[in-house]
């Protein structure tokens, strides 16, 4: 069978993907549109043995910014909405 990617390079955790690519512009990450839609692509409802990383914690969950209080449906109803905003709307073709 396959074989997952080391546990250091998976996506583990959004305030640690944000802080890495505010310090480091060569860390490009895609914002999937799972993100906006699928809470459960932040979940690992099977339990499956994704790995530990160097530091020693275990890939289970993605862990999720405060503001998301550890609800992965509050986490992306939060970002739908911000996507759907008036503001984007208005300045996405800046980007």
């Amino acid at each position: 069978g396959g074989r997952f990617d080391h546990a250091d390079r998976m996506f583990h955790s959004v305030s640690s993907s944000w802080a890495s690519i505010c310090k480091n512009h060569q860390d490009v990450k895609e914002l999937v549109p799972e993100l906006f839609a699928m809470p459960e692509v932040l979940t690992n409802r099977n339990r499956l043995q994704f790995g530990v990383k160097q530091d020693g914690v275990v890939m289970e969950d993605v862990l999720l910014p405060p503001w998301a209080r550890g609800d992965a449906r509050r986490f992306v109803q939060i970002m739908r909405e911000a996507l759907e905003s008036d503001v984007v709307a208005t300045e996405l073709h800046h980007w």
